[in-house]
C-alpha cells in the first residue's frame, strides 16, 4: 500500500514569531527580528511520518524558509513544494493535490493545520488536522495527530 504524506509547516510543526521570546525551544533566528520555534514532539512525529510513505513538505512560505526548516528539523522529503507551487486565489494562496499523486499512491494523508487553503478537487485524502502551534511549550498538538497516525496505519485494509 503505498502512501504519500503531505506536511505543512508553520503552525504544524514550528512557529515563526517576531516576539522577543517563546516558551518553546527556538529551533533558528531566521532574520533580525523572525525567530523560528520547534513544536514539541516534531523530530519523534517526523520520524513517525518517514517510517509510513513518501513524505512531501507543502507550505504556503517561500521556498528557502522552507528548506532552512525541513533542514534544521532533519525532514527529508521527496520534494519540497513552496509559494511558487501554489495557486494564486485573490490575496491567499492555495495548496493543490497534483493528479500524478492521486493515480500513484493508494493513500494521500494531509497533515496541517489549516485544510481550508487545499484544493483536493476529487481526490480521496485522509485529513490529520493538528490543533494551531503558537510557540507554548507545553504544547501536545502533536501527541493526538500520532495517535490518529497509529491508529490509521494499524488498520486491516480489508475492512
Amino acid at each position: 500500500m503505498k502512501t504519500l504524506l503531505l506536511l505543512d509547516l508553520d503552525h504544524t510543526l514550528i512557529y515563526g514569531s517576531y516576539a522577543p521570546s517563546e516558551s518553546a525551544a527556538l529551533l533558528f533566528q531566521y532574520s533580525q527580528y523572525l525567530k523560528i520555534y520547534e513544536r514539541p514532539f516534531a523530530r519523534n512525529f517526523i520520524k513517525q511520518l518517514q517510517e509510513i510513505g513518501d513524505l512531501i513538505v507543502f507550505t504556503t512560505a517561500k521556498e528557502d524558509y522552507a528548506l532552512e526548516i525541513s533542514d534544521r528539523l532533519n525532514i527529508q522529503p521527496i520534494k519540497v513544494f513552496s509559494r511558487s507551487a501554489c495557486k494564486k486565489k485573490g490575496d491567499s494562496f492555495r495548496k493543490v493535490i497534483h493528479k500524478n499523486w492521486v493515480l500513484t499512491y493508494e493513500n494521500i494523508l494531509i497533515i496541517d493545520d489549516s485544510p481550508q487553503v487545499w484544493e483536493t478537487g476529487d481526490a480521496n485524502v485522509v485529513w490529520l488536522v493538528p490543533s494551531e502551534f503558537r510557540g507554548d511549550s507545553t504544547d501536545q498538538g502533536l501527541l493526538e495527530i500520532m495517535k490518529q497516525l497509529e491508529s490509521w496505519s494499524t488498520k486491516d485494509p480489508n475492512q
